[in-house]
C-alpha cells in the first residue's frame, strides 16, 4: 500500500492551492518561489500525478489538485485548531482578538493597559488587519465586525450603532468646497480597501446609481485612507462608532454632517470555545470601552 507523503510538504501545496501562486506561497510562508516549487514537485512525485497545470504567467489546479486541496485543508485545519486547544488547556490563557486597524491602533491599543490591570494573568494579542476572519483557519477567538449581525455558525454580541463620515484636508476644500455631493465630480474618491460602507453606500443614501468623480485612489487599509485624505489627495469615507471623536487629533474637516449606518460593530466569535468567560469580559470591557470614547468628545 502507497504510504501518505510527508507531513511537511503540505503547507506549501495548501498555500500555492489556496492563492494560486507560487510566488504568494513563498512570501506568505517566507520562502523563495523555487522552494515551494520543489517541494510541490516533490508532493506530486510521491503522489504519481499533477496537482497543478502550469501555464504562463499563473497556475490552475489540477481536478486531483482541488480534491487533495479539500483534504489538506481539513488535515491542517485539524491541526491548527487542535494546537491552540493544546496551548489554550496547558499554558497561560492567550485571548485572540482581531480588528481593522483603526479600531485597533485609534480605539484599543491605547487602552490595552486598561485590560491587562484589570486581567493580568491574560495575554492579549492584538491583530490589526483589513481582512475578514476565518474562524475555521485563522488562530482567532473574536473579532470586531460591522454587519447585520447575522453570520450563521457564529455569536454575534452587538457593540454600538455605525456612522459614516465624509472627511477630508481643509485645504483641499477650500481650493475645491464641497456644497453637496454633486461637488464630488471635482474630486478623487479614497477607498479603504474591502470596506464594508464604501462609496456606493453613500450613493444609496443619496438615491442616486453612482457618484460622479475626478478619479479613484484604492488603498490597503482605513489608516491609510486616513493619511492620504490629510495629505490631500481626496476625499474619504470613514466609519466609526456612534459619536467617536474621529477629526480631534487628525488634520480633517467633515464634508457633511454624519449619516448613521444600516448595521453595527459586533463582537463575533465561536460557540462552545472554551473560552466563553474569558471572550465575555473583553467584550464588556470592549463595548464600555467604546461607550466612553464616543461621549468623551463629538464629531
Amino acid at each position: 500500500m502507497q504510504k501518505p507523503p510527508p507531513l511537511q510538504l503540505l503547507p506549501a501545496f495548501e498555500a500555492a492551492a489556496r492563492l494560486l501562486s507560487f510566488s504568494k506561497a513563498a512570501g506568505e510562508l517566507h520562502l523563495t518561489t523555487a522552494a515551494i516549487s520543489q517541494q510541490i514537485k516533490q508532493l506530486e512525485g510521491h503522489l504519481g500525478m499533477p496537482l497543478f497545470r502550469r501555464l504562463t504567467r499563473r497556475v490552475e489546479l489540477t481536478d486531483a489538485g482541488s480534491a487533495f486541496a479539500e483534504v489538506v485543508g481539513q488535515t491542517l485545519s485539524t491541526y491548527r485548531v487542535g494546537h491552540a486547544d493544546l496551548l489554550h488547556r496547558y499554558t497561560r490563557p492567550v485571548l485572540r482578538l482581531s480588528a481593522s486597524l483603526f479600531v485597533a491602533h485609534e480605539l484599543l491599543i491605547p487602552r490595552l493597559g486598561e485590560f491587562q490591570s484589570t486581567y493580568p494573568h491574560v495575554d492579549v494579542r492584538l491583530e490589526a488587519s483589513m481582512d475578514l476572519v476565518d474562524f475555521e483557519h485563522d488562530p482567532v477567538d473574536a473579532a470586531i465586525r460591522l454587519g447585520s449581525g447575522n453570520w450563521p455558525g457564529l455569536v454575534a454580541l452587538p457593540l454600538c450603532t455605525c456612522q459614516a463620515t465624509l472627511v477630508a484636508s481643509p485645504e483641499l476644500l477650500r481650493d475645491k468646497p464641497i456644497h453637496n455631493l454633486a461637488d464630488l465630480k471635482q474630486h478623487t474618491l479614497i477607498h479603504p480597501r474591502q470596506n464594508h460602507a464604501d462609496w456606493d453606500v453613500v450613493a444609496r443614501f443619496a438615491n442616486l446609481p453612482r457618484l460622479e468623480r475626478q478619479g479613484d485612489l484604492i488603498l490597503d487599509s482605513d489608516l491609510a485612507a486616513l493619511k492620504a485624505a490629510e495629505a490631500g489627495l481626496g476625499v474619504t469615507l470613514i466609519v466609526t462608532p456612534t459619536g467617536a471623536p474621529l477629526l480631534r487629533s487628525r488634520h480633517l474637516s467633515a464634508v457633511m454632517p454624519p449619516v448613521t449606518l444600516p448595521m453595527q460593530a459586533y463582537f463575533v466569535f465561536r460557540p462552545n470555545d472554551g473560552k466563553e468567560a474569558l471572550l465575555m469580559d473583553a467584550y464588556n470591557w470592549i463595548r464600555q470601552t467604546i461607550n466612553n470614547f464616543a461621549d468623551s468628545t463629538t464629531i
